[in-house]
């Protein structure tokens, strides 16, 4: 029995501890979440999260105010990562690797430049090689100078980023070998060449990325490649032109070898050869592409001089002796149609597109150009905009001036005074 009763007692006296662990873990839960709250409050209250601190992490802006302050602050192998916002600043990364990535969403940092002439951001120093760069927008280069990247000498990896409205061009890659992902250059231009990439004596590869509305002087709107290879992967080169005396409205390549697999070049325009793709001495390999609506006065899709290029597999929209200029093209196993897009003018852009543009009239709005429209009585004027204007008649309504139709004898005007007979006279 008195065994019995100290068992009893013992558990008696262990309940105020079990009781004051319960409270204690009451109150730490309690906490926890309150923690919990106030974090989330403040983040969307004051508009960056009191940062947590991560090892081998520099967080933007939480922990520094500039992208620069924390690059230069990071240790070689560490991350700059950077939420998103506008950023008013150029930046240098020399001599390390670090990763520069964007907080992952849909918005983007967007780094814009301080207004100074020069790059954006630019890699330098050969402890740079292996640099990544992610989910980034650069824009705002200013002047001749005024790329978005510039990549001078060492091997980076960009992915997913934006690099748009750079006056200097959209990337400079100088000898370097980087790899671009899933990639944006748009609307970039540069004075002589290589709108929207220029490569010289590099060997960048270019995958599932759009090169599009670039504009270059001279040579290369998109791409203009110098020595070196350049190499495209399922890859768009979009809308892109030269301004003058110019060659390569896609691309550009001099000297060196351009390869290009399973990737569209479409509504490019030069103005003397080589719409869509300008090869100029080296090599050539365009192998399962689609050339579709380029522009230049000759070679719509491709021109070359001196140059060894191979059209494996792909497709050219147009037929071969106007899509086709210069010598070294093999275009063994390429398909041509004539039929993928309206272009009565046989001028290697499609008649909408020129019409959209103010390029060619359509003073009747049906959508093909007025040279190609009928004009009876051959004046200068499409038969409907004259019938609409009210300078000629059409009695019957079937779009024919009525003069056209008694001259041919298709309607008969006994008494010779113009109106077909049973049409009421003006």
């Amino acid at each position: 029995m008195q065994h019995s009763q100290q068992q009893r007692g013992g558990k008696g006296r262990n309940l105020p501890h079990v009781a004051i662990l319960l409270i204690l873990f009451a109150v730490a839960i309690g906490m926890l979440f309150r923690g919990a709250f106030v974090s989330r409050s403040d983040a969307s209250t004051f508009g960056n999260p009191i940062a947590t601190p991560i090892a081998g992490v520099r967080q933007v802006p939480q922990e520094y105010s500039t992208i620069q302050a924390a690059v230069d602050a990071a240790l070689f192998g560490e991350t700059v990562l950077v939420a998103p916002g506008t950023y008013r600043e150029r930046l240098l990364i020399d001599g390390k690797r670090i990763g520069l990535t964007g907080v992952r969403g849909e918005a983007r940092p967007y780094i814009i430049g301080d207004g100074r002439i020069g790059p954006i951001v630019q890699l330098m120093g050969a402890g740079c090689t292996g640099t990544t760069l992610d989910h980034l927008s650069i824009s705002g280069g200013r002047g001749p100078t005024g790329c978005g990247l510039m990549i001078d000498h060492v091997d980076a990896i960009v992915r997913g980023c934006e690099i748009v409205e750079n006056a200097g061009g959209g990337v400079v890659n100088l000898g370097s070998e980087s790899a671009f992902y899933d990639c944006s250059f748009n609307q970039n231009g540069a004075d002589i060449a290589g709108g929207g990439f220029r490569n010289e004596g590099g060997s960048p590869t270019l995958t599932d990325c759009m090169i599009r509305v670039n504009t270059a002087g001279t040579f290369g709107g998109g791409i203009y490649t110098n020595a070196g290879r350049m190499t495209l992967l399922n890859s768009t080169v979009s809308g892109n032109s030269t301004k003058s005396g110019a060659w390569g409205g896609g691309i550009y390549s001099n000297a060196g070898e351009l390869l290009a697999f399973n990737s569209v070049i479409e509504k490019n325009a030069s103005l003397e050869s080589g719409g869509g793709v300008y090869v100029a001495g080296g090599e050539a390999m365009l192998s399962g592409c689609k050339f579709l609506g380029n522009y230049s006065a000759s070679g719509w899709s491709v021109g070359s001089s001196g140059a060894s290029v191979s059209m494996n597999e792909s497709t050219i929209c147009g037929d071969a002796e106007r899509s086709m200029l210069g010598d070294g093209i093999n275009h063994t196993g390429a398909i041509f149609s004539t039929g993928c897009f309206a272009d009565l003018n046989q001028n290697g852009r499609d008649d909408a597109e020129e019409i959209a543009l103010g390029l060619t009239p359509d003073c009747d709005g049906n959508g093909v150009p007025d040279a190609f429209d009928a004009d009876c009585n051959q004046n200068g004027i499409v038969d409907r905009c004259e019938i609409q204007g009210g300078w000629v008649r059409d009695c019957n309504q079937n779009g024919v001036p009525d003069g056209c139709e008694i001259e041919w004898g298709l309607e008969v005007d006994a008494d010779i005074d113009g109106v077909i007979d049973g049409c009421a006279k003006e």
